[in-house]
């Protein structure tokens, strides 16, 4: 069984995942930078995960995804996307607030419904689907 973590816990694994595609490894300091929170935050969650085996740290060192943490993080980022798609691509909501929100779904919804929200997302999208209709009829929100 796959233990749940926190939704703070599950933002520290996305942006270990976006430094290490950017800088091959993360650090403690970037990722206080960029989850905005102070490096003891920072500190006290990395050791949190390398005790789930989901990152790989030593003190003053870099800190890098296992294979776990990079499933699971992939997985989260995954989610994020879908969403997004969805709500700036369909329902036309501004791509901060489509972000902003993304960012809070992502952590509660199951994989198995974002793969329905993609379909249906790609599904709308295609031409099958009177989109343009609809936005004439619903207006801008």
């Amino acid at each position: 069984m796959v233990e749940k973590l926190t939704q703070s816990l599950e933002d520290y694994l996305e942006a270990i995942l976006f430094l290490e595609k950017k800088n091959r490894v993360a650090r403690v300091k970037d990722i206080a930078e960029a989850l905005k929170v102070q490096m003891p935050s920072v500190t006290g969650a990395v050791r949190i995960l390398k005790e789930k085996g989901l990152v790989d740290y030593e003190k003053n060192s870099y800190i890098t995804l296992t294979g776990r943490g990079t499933k699971i993080a992939r997985s989260i980022y995954n989610k994020h996307q879908i969403v997004q798609r969805f709500l700036s691509e369909v329902l036309m909501v501004k791509e901060d607030e489509a972000e902003s929100i993304a960012c809070q779904i992502e952590h509660a919804m199951p994989g198995s419904i974002a793969a329905r929200l993609e379909s249906f997302t790609d599904f709308v999208l295609s031409d099958k689907v009177p989109l343009g209709q609809f936005r004439d009829e619903t207006g801008d929100y």
